[in-house]
């Protein structure tokens, strides 16, 4: 290793670790204005200063949820224990929800992972490539025959979770900058699809027959399984009319990328 690439190494070691900068503390020149250690704290300080910025700008929700003090001495613990791999400072944020879920106090209060998981897919939904999606005009050219056997292949955007926080309602009244419904605790686990219509990242809780009508989906099922499916929660004259409502609102809400009729 050559002297400067073994002087980068220690400046580098000194940033992530915060250590006490001996090694590389002789390598920096003192100043009337800031010792050696003075100055090498600056960007250790920069690092970390950088990265909970980045942070805040993810997850605005958990900091509504924590209070902005309490969130930033998470968001210190986090990166004390969390270095960053990524050139992208983008991802840095991927593994916040498992270091929640994990590292006490912030584990005991489940709902702080449970944002930081629902915050994270909201940006990789905003991040999914774009792809073209269905128009209702596609599904008027179907013949009849066609629909017991149509399949549907999902955007990218389109992603679902479980929730047992009102989480997505504290990130709604962040984002229209309302005041915030205190967390409650949900009576049972509600499926939430996050998804992207144009550049806009939406969210909303589906009621249960529907969230078991995208898992078929999800699982390859046709338009006739789909259908027994609903069956569950619906006659069979009325069925297959909530089938097609549903198709129709994911249609308008451009989860829908492409229509696979039967060949």
């Amino acid at each position: 290793m050559s002297a400067l690439a073994s002087l980068q190494h220690k400046f580098q070691r000194h940033v992530l670790s915060g250590c006490d900068g001996e090694d590389i503390g002789v390598s920096v020149i003192a100043t009337p204005a800031a010792d050696s250690s003075e100055r090498l704290n600056v960007y250790v300080h920069a690092y970390r200063a950088r990265l909970i910025e980045v942070l805040g700008n993810d997850f605005p929700g958990l900091c509504a949820l924590t209070g902005a003090e309490k969130f930033n001495a998470l968001c210190r613990d986090y990166v004390d224990a969390t270095p960053s791999t990524h050139y992208n400072v983008r991802w840095y944020g991927e593994r916040l929800a498992g270091f929640l879920s994990v590292t006490r106090p912030w584990s005991d209060t489940p709902a702080l992972a449970e944002m930081a998981r629902f915050e994270w897919a909201l940006g990789l939904s905003f991040d999914a490539p774009d792809e073209a999606h269905v128009e209702p005009a596609d599904v008027q050219s179907l013949a009849p025959e066609q629909w017991p056997e149509l399949r549907l292949r999902l955007q990218g955007a389109v992603r679902r979770l479980g929730l047992r926080w009102n989480v997505s309602a504290i990130r709604r009244a962040v984002d229209r900058e309302e005041a915030a419904a205190p967390l409650a605790e949900l009576d049972a686990e509600q499926i939430c699809v996050v998804s992207r219509q144009d550049t806009i990242v939406r969210y909303r809780l589906l009621p249960t027959d529907e969230a078991a009508a995208l898992d078929a989906v999800e699982n390859g099922a046709c338009f006739a399984e789909i259908c027994e499916v609903l069956c569950e929660w619906h006659s069979e004259d009325a069925v297959a009319m909530r089938a097609a409502t549903l198709l129709s609102q994911w249609i308008q809400d451009q989860w829908v990328a492409e229509l696979l009729p039967a060949a």
